[in-house]
């Protein structure tokens, strides 16, 4: 377990402060000799192309620093621009790479009022099971971020943006200026979007190649067990009534409104793939139907937050409890969410209007739609061919 978590920012005359950290006792590598060695080290070099946001990592005798800096835009500013990760000696930073920068994410997107100060010790206490997030959990904490939701709807929608246009759409969504390289990186990393630059235009492009979903899906190993018999008939009934109805009202549902259906369900049920105790529960109930009493073994809970838990995911649709004819409470998935990603083909089409249409910049059409062929799964497709 590190040893400690700090935040700091800096001044012209002091040079490296610490604005915030936990432990209040933290004073390991938080010395004006070590703090000021860091920033030097991510500081090198006079432009912005030189001192972009990074991990970092350092060494010393009796400890060691995992680092994140936020970039030269957020140290001028004199904003918090660092946080440091404090380590044992024999701790491998590299372990935090990963979850060091979401963390330095989450703390620089809520600057505004020293909002992060009181996140700081929650994050802390949180870093260890960042280190075991499942790529399905990171992919889930794109989708619970506001800033980064508001961007997936518009690239759903029209495929791509420009960074300038992009700046002006998260200051309407948040209603201040964030770093934007800093809402991209993550999306960048995943897969999720590329950028580049278009000649003849002034700021860089976005483009959506993969989009991202959270879906209900139906509990396909429940199911089975129920087919084979492996579930006392009258729990199978009901959960097969239950299940069936459930789902054919979720499909009217996207059917009726797709938009709006996929992107409230994107928010709910984040924050419930993001929640490591219903996680780890999922993660059991996808592999088949529980006895209630046994979940207790299998999970670090009491009964009290375990009835609580099943009645809260019971009201979200998630999943159903029934009782047998012993009286025995069974646990089924009703509905299992999962993120997932698709191609987009229906922006090929979408993009070619646009260019028809002349509402996008004809060279940044015709670029995204090269792009779309590159990531295009065979990578076969011609689409410049159908533009006019």
């Amino acid at each position: 377990m590190p040893e400690g978590l700090a935040v700091l920012k800096w001044d012209d005359e002091l040079g490296p402060v610490v604005t915030s950290k936990t432990p209040k006792s933290l004073q390991i590598g938080l010395d004006p000799t070590t703090s000021m060695r860091v920033y030097g080290i991510a500081t090198l070099g006079e432009t912005e192309e030189s001192q972009k946001p990074g991990f970092n990592s350092l060494a010393f005798d009796e400890f060691k620093l995992a680092v994140y800096y936020g970039g030269l835009n957020m140290h001028l500013k004199g904003q918090p621009s660092m946080v440091f990760l404090v380590l044992g000696p024999d701790e491998d930073p590299d372990v935090y790479k990963d979850a060091l920068p979401e963390m330095a994410t989450q703390i620089f997107l809520n600057l505004e009022d020293d909002e992060y100060v009181k996140m700081v010790p929650k994050l802390y206490k949180q870093i260890s099971r960042y280190t075991q997030m499942t790529p399905e959990q990171r992919q889930a904490s794109i989708l619970s971020d506001p800033v980064r939701r508001s961007l997936l709807q518009t690239l759903i929608r029209n495929g791509t943006v420009q960074n300038a246009d992009l700046e002006q759409m998260i200051f309407e969504e948040v209603g201040k200026k964030i770093d934007v390289d800093m809402v991209l990186r993550p999306l960048v990393k995943m897969g999720i979007i590329a950028t580049g630059w278009v000649e003849g235009l002034a700021s860089e492009v976005v483009y959506l190649t993969r989009a991202i979903l959270i879906l209900r899906k139906t509990p396909v190993e429940t199911l089975r067990k129920v087919q084979a018999g492996k579930i006392p008939t009258t729990v199978a009934k009901q959960f097969l009534e239950t299940t069936k109805r459930y789902h054919r009202e979720y499909v009217a549902k996207l059917r009726k409104d797709l938009s709006e259906t996929i992107w409230a369900e994107a928010e709910e049920l984040a924050k419930y793939l993001l929640d490591f105790q219903v996680y780890d529960l999922l993660q059991i109930l996808r592999a088949g139907p529980q006895v209630g009493e046994d979940l207790l073994g299998m999970l670090d809970i009491t009964q009290g937050s375990l009835r609580k838990l099943l009645k809260e995911l019971e009201k979200a649709g998630i999943v159903i409890t029934v009782n047998d004819e012993e009286g025995r409470q069974h646990v089924l998935l009703k509905s299992s969410p999962e993120v997932i990603t698709v191609y987009p083909e229906w922006l090929i089409d979408r993009t070619v209007t646009l260019y028809n249409t002349e509402e996008i910049p004809s060279r940044q059409a015709l670029h995204y739609l090269e792009v779309l062929r590159q990531f295009h799964p065979s990578q076969a497709t011609k689409m410049v061919a159908g533009v006019e």
